[in-house]
């Protein structure tokens, strides 16, 4: 997963690719769902329906097909 900071104080941008597998990625300690916004290859995803986060570790319910682009975006 790729990490960018766009501002340091207001948003966090990380990306990654899905391999039809894995459904964890990570993301900064101590978020809720209100605090992301998810997408898969564009679409936003569902906080509860599509996707969890406990900890450091955001959980798809469904692990993103190979070859997706899974965008996260942190707001803090």
């Amino acid at each position: 997963m790729r990490y960018i900071t766009s501002n340091p104080d207001k948003i966090v941008v990380r990306t990654g690719t899905g391999n039809g597998s894995n459904t964890d990625f990570t993301v900064s300690n101590g978020l809720n769902i209100n605090q992301v916004f998810v997408t898969e290859n564009g679409v936003l995803q569902q906080p509860t329906t599509d996707y969890t986060i406990s900890g450091s570790t955001l959980a798809f319910a469904v692990a993103p097909a190979n070859g997706v682009q899974v965008i996260i975006r942190e707001l803090r």
